[in-house]
């Protein structure tokens, strides 16, 4: 590195520590001022390393062992006295000092002004001397802030390239998280559509669920009163031969009278058994919502036990099944419904959880009970109505038979 190249990076470093530590940080130079600080302190630092790197010729010092009077290096001597003395006049006025001075005069005046003169000249000299110490003392100040801020400016240089890695790595893990946060929202995405596909499926197959059981029950509406058409048909079909069936029949009616009261008094259990489960089923999922005394009144209204002659309730299944037909009918259609709401409401609540596997196996229990029961008021019409149309016939060959007695 040449001394040129050393002396523009020492200005450049000066320039620096200067508006890094002398100028505030919040202090805005105006453009003018900042530009003439930034001259007078590169004209500084160029003025002081000039001084600093001057020849030892232009030292104003004048060095003790060095005579004056010395002939070999003498300015002026016997000869050439007239030409000395025109060139310092001249020289003095140049450089702003008194008027000529008459160096051979003997006057006072003359003296006194050439005493003034070099008085000038040494007060210049002592000027110029304390100018050099303090021109030195501020070249090493800055020779000494030079050092320092070049090795800032290196140790800045190693931080900004560790910074540059840092930075560096950073980007490339912001890379690689934001490839998996990519790749993390393709895959939510694509389990949302699924998800969308497989509501969208689970809906089609409700309302296919929901129409086949519409038609089923209108089937079931259509058989049961082709049923009862049918019945009356055969009950139209069988009065008269009724009327001769043969007496021998009734122990035989008896027994089967029997075991059918005990196969209705085991459905009616059963009925009440699946009533009362229902009924809990019900109360279990609509419970929190509603305090006892509400729920009893529910239950008290669900029973729908009627009034007896005497003023008391009787259960409805207690009843004849001709009376309490049309009540259980209504009663098993209504929980059925609150089932089958219950069950819309459970698939609907499908989206945000599965249903526990006990509720729907109960639910299952619950649907083969009513199949089963549906089963059993269906076989339990058909037997009535045999059993109805069976006892009409003996009891008209009584009063037949009594009627002719009168007459004998």
């Amino acid at each position: 590195m040449g001394p040129q190249s050393k002396r523009t990076r020492s200005i450049r470093t000066f320039e620096l520590y200067i508006s890094s530590n002398l100028v505030p940080p919040h202090f805005k130079f105006p453009h003018k001022l900042k530009i003439a600080s930034h001259l007078f302190v590169s004209f500084s630092l160029s003025f002081s390393l000039a001084m600093a790197t001057a020849p030892p010729q232009f030292d104003l010092r004048v060095p003790g062992s060095q005579s004056i009077g010395n002939s070999d290096n003498a300015f002026a001597n016997a000869d050439n006295l007239e030409h000395c003395a025109k060139y310092l006049n001249q020289t003095l006025v140049t450089y702003g000092f008194s008027a000529s001075l008459d160096l051979f005069a003997t006057d006072p005046v003359s003296i006194a002004r050439t005493c003034n003169c070099m008085y000038a000249l040494l007060q210049q000299r002592q000027r110029d001397i304390d100018f050099r110490e303090s021109s030195n003392d501020l070249r090493q100040r800055l020779q000494s802030d030079i050092s320092r801020l070049e090795a800032k400016i290196e140790r800045l240089e190693a931080q900004i390239a560790a910074k540059d890695r840092e930075l560096a790595s950073m980007t490339r893990t912001e890379a690689k998280n934001t490839a998996a946060l990519k790749a993390q929202i393709d895959k939510l995405q694509q389990e949302r559509d699924e998800f969308q596909k497989m509501v969208i499926g689970n809906q089609q197959v409700r309302t296919q669920q929901i129409h086949e059981m519409k038609k089923k029950e209108k089937e079931y509406i259509k058989l049961q009163e082709k049923l009862n058409q049918v019945l009356m048909e055969k009950k139209k079909e069988s009065r008269s031969g009724m009327e001769i069936m043969n007496l021998l029949q009734v122990d035989a009616y008896e027994l089967k009278k029997q075991e059918l009261m005990q196969e209705n008094a085991d459905l009616r259990a059963l009925l009440r058994s699946m009533q009362a489960d229902m009924r809990e089923f019900l109360n279990a999922q609509n419970g929190l919502s509603q305090d006892p005394q509400q729920i009893s009144e529910a239950n008290g209204r669900q029973n729908g036990s009627p009034q007896t002659p005497l003023g008391g309730k009787t259960d409805m299944f207690d009843l004849p099944f001709h009376m309490a037909r049309d009540q259980i009918e209504e009663s098993l259609r209504t929980k059925m419904a609150s089932i089958k709401a219950r069950m819309t409401q459970l698939q609907d609540a499908q989206k945000g959880a599965e249903v526990t596997t006990e509720a729907t196996e109960r639910e299952l229990e619950l649907e083969a009970q009513l199949v089963e029961a549906r089963s059993i008021i269906q076989e339990q019409a058909s037997i009535m109505s045999k059993h109805f149309t069976k006892s009409d016939k003996p009891r008209r060959l009584n009063l037949g038979g009594e009627t002719d007695g009168t007459d004998v």
